[in-house]
């Protein structure tokens, strides 16, 4: 019944936006009874920080291969890997990522996105320790920190805004961005 419920908030959310999604819609959409609803979640920011979190858990498994297989990879290859992989991901789920971006508060979404970016963070630092010439684990957070809010910043400024120039040109800068980071 969750499943279905958050299904359904995420078809409303990408059809209709925050605003005028409504716990009703949701409930219809879902084939389910308002009081139903009510059950499983208190009100419509429930809904969607539960959908949040799910969107999350998903973009982590969607990422993990794409990680891994990054840490056998030379330098460039493995930002290609890491970004095109975050961008897929990204896209599948890009009317659902505008709706809760437009949404939910920033630090609220550090919340959600906390264990993916832990994630993302740990791999980057093995990858800028292996590739890079810097001993010192303070550069290493340093350089590290930038090149994962960096990454994430223009991916996710790239799928929602649809800056009208290739994706090609967006992986290839992030790798200049990446290879002009690692100490």
């Amino acid at each position: 019944m969750v499943d279905r419920i958050l299904d359904a908030a995420a078809t409303v959310l990408a059809d209709d936006g925050y605003q005028r999604a409504s716990t009703n819609r949701i409930a219809r959409e879902a084939g389910v009874s308002p009081g139903s609803l009510y059950r499983y979640f208190d009100d419509k920011d429930a809904i969607v920080t539960a959908l949040s979190h799910r969107l999350v858990e998903d973009f982590a498994a969607e990422l993990t291969p794409a990680l891994r297989a990054s840490l056998a990879q030379p330098a460039a290859a493995a930002t290609h890997t890491v970004t095109v992989a975050v961008l897929d991901a990204l896209e599948r789920h890009a009317s659902l990522l505008r709706a809760i971006v437009d949404r939910v508060p920033a630090a609220e979404q550090a919340v959600v996105l906390e264990g993916v970016q832990q994630r993302v963070f740990d791999v980057t630092y093995q990858l800028v320790a292996i590739h890079g010439d810097a001993t010192d684990p303070q550069r290493l957070e340093q350089a590290t920190w930038m090149i994962v809010q960096s990454t994430r910043h223009l991916a996710v400024r790239y799928v929602l805004d649809a800056p009208g120039f290739p994706r090609d040109a967006l992986v290839d800068g992030i790798a200049r961005i990446v290879a002009a980071l690692v100490p």
